[in-house]
């Protein structure tokens, strides 16, 4: 990606506080809409209980699909609307490794209101690192990406 893509992308995330994370299940994909934050790398952050079915999802099928846009402060009558679909694999944090606290300072740095759920013993955070995305401006600049 070449550097005015990257401001691009690194500002709409930036910008947008909640993503839609699609994962695959046995028969059917579930689409969840999640708080998110994202890394400088890009990778993107989400939490949730161990019980839930998209978490029991990305165990089983790692490939996801995150889909954001900054649609409130777009033109939607004419799609003139920022937003990026990102193709990754996701992994799970340890709670008790190396990465958990600065990757959960990411996180609530972004999204402070999801503090209390960190109390609880069956909070998961998954980690999604981008493989492929792509990127629609407002301003009609698009653009595609592998890493």
């Amino acid at each position: 990606m070449e550097a005015a893509q990257k401001e691009r992308l690194a500002a709409l995330l930036a910008e947008v506080r909640v993503a839609i994370l699609v994962t695959q299940g046995e028969q059917w994909p579930t689409a969840t809409m999640q708080a998110f934050a994202e890394t400088p790398e890009f990778d993107l952050l989400f939490i949730m209980n161990d019980a839930t079915e998209k978490f029991q999802n990305l165990l089983r099928h790692p490939y996801v699909t995150v889909y954001l846009d900054a649609r409130e402060k777009g033109k939607v009558e004419t799609f003139e609307i920022s937003r990026v679909l990102i193709q990754g694999i996701a992994s799970e944090i340890a709670r008790d490794g190396a990465e958990w606290e600065p990757l959960k300072e990411i996180f609530l740095k972004k999204s402070p209101f999801e503090a209390p759920f960190f109390r609880y013993p069956t909070l998961r955070m998954m980690r999604v690192r981008p493989k492929r995305l792509s990127y629609a401006g407002a301003d009609r600049v698009a653009f595609k990406a592998e890493f």
